[in-house]
């Protein structure tokens, strides 16, 4: 026994939540969820979306990723757990087509974040608010992280 090496602790694993609300009235609104459980790497990484056809000329299309993309870091920092995240969301704006015939482009609406944050375990926090001068809406994301057992 006394040559046995001691079990090395165990890792924790976090459930990191984000709620994005968008639009004028965001109370009014419960937002979108999104959560992944990061392991002892520290790191997670969430996509989903669709591409999207635009038409370069005739028959050539280029195609953009449209949806949202979270890179998400964390770590354990004096009872803390320190955030960092890349938010990226976009979304397809419809425009009327340009003459006869001849389909519109769609013009692409985009928020990008960088947040770096230290969180209470377990407590909802606001980590980004931003009013879009373009199209008049407030985004806001509020992050949860959570030990899981």
């Amino acid at each position: 026994l006394a040559q046995e090496k001691p079990a090395a602790p165990e890792a924790a694993v976090y459930r990191v939540e984000y709620r994005i609300r968008e639009g004028n009235d965001t109370s009014a609104k419960p937002g979108r969820r999104y959560a992944m459980l990061i392991d002892n790497t520290g790191h997670g990484t969430f996509h989903v979306g669709d591409k999207v056809p635009v038409a370069n000329s005739p028959n050539q299309f280029s195609y953009y990723d449209i949806g949202v993309n979270i890179d998400t870091r964390i770590h354990e920092q004096g009872g803390k757990v320190h955030l960092d995240a890349s938010i990226e969301v976009s979304t397809v704006v419809e425009r009327k087509p340009e003459g006869v015939g001849v389909p519109a482009n769609p013009t692409v609406a985009q928020v990008h974040l960088s947040v770096s944050a230290l969180l209470v375990p377990g407590k909802a926090t606001p980590v980004a608010s931003i009013d879009d001068p373009v199209n008049q809406h407030k985004f806001d994301v509020e992050a949860i992280v959570t030990k899981v057992d």
